[in-house]
């Protein structure tokens, strides 16, 4: 090694949030000479990247060190919009914190503060814990309208099978490949998701391609022409948003020609009858005809998936954002079980978290696991939304964000007075209604917003800026799946 990258010794962490903006999983080794991160490398000792690492991970060492990074508390002393800061000591920040939440708990309820995260990262079970200890029932995605990412998702597995489940790549065994219990997955569907491009919800791109080199074949479904397409045995280019139809004519063509696993669907499954009747309208000419898709792709694309088993589906954001999400990722996961490729090696196999761990807990069994019991019964007799969406209010543990944008500005059923925001950059990209969204944050009279840069947000909403740590600098631990792993700091910046 160069005299560039000497170094005093070597931290194993894991990567997750700030740094690479992740939802992460990566095992990393970070070499620290003087006290200083000099060098980021995949670590090859990890059973799910093998040493692999992203350029945003590889790049850490600009991210951390970077000029313009934020790395002390700062206080507004202008007008909202100015960006006019000073810096201030962390006492003197928790202490106006503290003081005037306090204030709004006595005027107002605990209700009254809202907090704010982005998707996926790593400060779901943290802020979830502030947002609950003070007392407040509201912990939300602001800005993402329909809770449009992964929830309806999850919430269709839920309802369909109970628990969640994802493609099986053999990330849940030690020896991954070589253990005698797994089975290589025949086909693999990619289903509105461009996977080589990063690690979506506790997934890793690259898991596909090593199955692709060991014999697997892959169907994608997808508008655009991507990695995977140019390497699909059927590429299937639907129309934007018709992806629910094109579900329920590969229902109705699997049910049709009797390419269903029967003795799994007279065990396993109720109503199978009514969802026959109702896909029968989808032709295969209708589908063709809503999807854009050729009638032979959609024919030979269906055999191939239905009659070699195993075979499994990985999906993407792309569902959630569907017209009627929930109900397109239903008629997808009713693809994997009545194929009979739910919880067998090498299809959709149940996904849990190791040792019933959670570090984000977005369902509501996990949520008890780390609040207790009464947690839903609390929470829901204020929370944004839980009147009027039943069912996410006792699934997932969020308020509802196009409601709670509506209540930060009207007051109504109460008022929302402070925001504390954080891996959330909404005028950066989370709000798609931006001014609406800008009203809303205006209203509040107290906004804190953590991050570890400057943004739109904190520049236009924020009377005081926390600075947040990246992975490198943390003591924490990821419990998304399997399997468990440490956040260990290595360096402090700041």
């Amino acid at each position: 090694m160069s005299n560039k990258y000497e170094f005093d010794r070597v931290v194993t962490t894991t990567a997750w949030s700030p740094g690479p903006g992740c939802h992460g999983g990566c095992g990393v080794k970070l070499y620290v000479k003087d006290d200083k991160v000099v060098r980021v490398e995949g670590d090859d000792n990890h059973p799910w990247n093998h040493g692999r690492a992203c350029p945003r991970l590889l790049a850490m060492t600009q991210y951390m060190y970077h000029p313009e990074r934020l790395l002390y508390p700062m206080k507004r002393v202008g007008e909202r919009g100015e960006g006019k800061f000073e810096r201030i000591t962390w006492d003197e920040a928790f202490d106006t914190i503290e003081k005037k939440w306090n204030q709004l708990k006595e005027d107002y309820g605990p209700e009254s503060v809202i907090f704010i995260q982005g998707t996926g990262r790593d400060i779901g079970g943290p802020i979830s814990m502030l947002c609950y200890s003070y007392g407040s029932p509201n912990w939300t995605q602001l800005g993402l309208a329909g809770q449009s990412c992964y929830t309806p998702r999850l919430c269709t597995m839920i309802a369909v099978q109970g628990d969640f489940a994802v493609a099986d790549c053999s990330q849940f065994f030690e020896k991954r490949f070589d253990d005698p219990r797994y089975e290589l997955p025949k086909y693999i569907v990619i289903w509105a998701q461009n996977p080589a491009t990063g690690c979506p919800d506790a997934f890793q791109g690259h898991w596909i391609i090593d199955c692709m080199k060991r014999g697997t074949k892959i169907i994608v479904i997808d508008p655009r022409w991507t990695y995977f397409a140019s390497r699909a045995e059927h590429f299937l280019q639907i129309r934007p948003g018709t992806d629910g139809a094109l579900a329920m004519g590969m229902l109705n063509l699997i049910i049709e020609n009797e390419w269903y696993d029967k003795e799994f669907v007279e065990k396993w499954t109720v109503g199978f009858d009514k969802m026959a009747e109702a896909v029968k309208e989808f032709t295969l000419e209708k589908t063709s005809e809503i999807t854009w898709i050729p009638k032979e792709v959609i024919y030979e694309a269906t055999k191939a998936y239905a009659t070699n088993k195993p075979s499994a589906i990985h999906w993407g954001l792309p569902i959630d954002q569907c017209p009627e999400g929930t109900a397109v990722a239903q008629a997808i996961a009713y693809l994997w079980s009545i194929t009979g490729n739910l919880d067998v090696p090498g299809g959709n196999v149940i996904a849990k978290n190791a040792y019933n761990i959670t570090q984000y807990p977005y369902s509501t069994e996990q949520l008890k696991d780390v609040y207790g019991e009464d947690i839903l019964d609390r929470i829901n007799a204020k929370r944004i939304g839980a009147k009027r969406y039943k069912y996410l209010a006792n699934m997932r543990s969020w308020g509802q964000p196009d409601m709670a944008v509506e209540q930060m500005i009207t007051g109504d059923p109460y008022p929302i007075k402070s925001a504390w925001i954080q891996t959330s950059n909404l005028f950066g990209g989370q709000a798609a209604n931006m001014r609406k969204h800008y009203k809303a944050l205006m209203n509040m009279e107290f906004n804190v917003v953590v991050d570890t840069f400057h943004n739109p947000t904190t520049m236009a909403v924020a009377d005081i800026i926390l600075p947040a740590a990246t992975f490198a600098e943390k003591e924490s631990f990821r419990a998304w799946y399997q399997p468990l792993q440490l956040i260990q700091p290595a360096v402090e910046v700041g």
